[in-house]
């Protein structure tokens, strides 16, 4: 195995895979650990853990990640509306219908191999001045040896 971070690893591919999306054109793409200044609208994506899959063995490289997605709209100049045409944007971008897709980005990164994206939930808000939306995914990765 490599010495990256799974965690770094799938934010990084899921930014750049992203980052090509047509229904997130004009939204700033951050992994959970940028030190860039973030702009509105923006995309924040944070693989909060990896474990190893309950039915696969330890130490084999292959883990379930835990990835949250908050996508950020000021609500001073966009409209509900205008906010949730990105939150349709980003769940077609990693529905089943793009597994396809998915996948080939982690193969192009030469750093994991994807298996499958579940979608978990989506949660709605306002926080303070802007539309926040909450998307949770179930990755599952595997290393090379």
């Amino acid at each position: 195995m490599g010495t990256k971070s799974i965690r770094h690893i799938v934010e990084q591919v899921l930014k750049t895979y992203l980052s090509t999306e047509t229904g997130l054109a004009g939204v700033s793409l951050y992994t959970g650990d940028s030190a860039d200044i973030m702009t509105l609208p923006k995309l924040v994506i944070l693989c909060e853990s990896a474990r190893t899959p309950s039915d696969l063995p330890e130490g084999l490289g292959n883990y379930s990640c835990s990835v949250r997605m908050t996508l950020f709209s000021n609500a001073d100049d966009t409209t509900l509306t205008d906010h949730r045409a990105r939150c349709a944007g980003l769940t077609g971008a990693m529905s089943v219908d793009s597994l396809p897709g998915i996948k080939t980005a982690f193969t192009n990164s030469g750093d994991a191999t994807c298996y499958d994206v579940t979608p978990q939930n989506e949660d709605e808000g306002v926080d303070e001045r802007s539309w926040a939306t909450v998307f949770s995914y179930d990755v599952i990765v595997v290393l090379p040896a």
